[in-house]
């Protein structure tokens, strides 16, 4: 990872954030930009999906009132890592 640069800077601007309950974080310049993360033990995939996809439209919403947004490609779709 150091040869790659992954590694440079750290541990400047780079952080995990989490929930009290602990089944969410958002990883900030880790090895992505950004790594969403929702999760918990059990099925209930229901919850874990709307957790997720709250977070996402949220972070959305936050970044195109600064001027931003997710990156996206007409025939590609949205632009990701990992």
């Amino acid at each position: 990872l150091l040869s790659s640069g992954c590694g440079r800077h750290w541990p400047d601007a780079r952080g995990i954030f989490h929930n009290e309950a602990k089944n969410f974080f958002v990883w900030i310049n880790e090895e992505d930009h950004m790594r969403i993360v929702s999760m918990e033990k059990g099925d209930n995939v229901h919850a874990i999906f709307q957790r997720f996809a709250t977070a996402c439209s949220t972070v959305q919403e936050v970044l195109k009132e600064e001027g931003y947004d997710f990156m996206h490609n007409d025939h590609l779709g949205y632009i990701l890592t990992c």
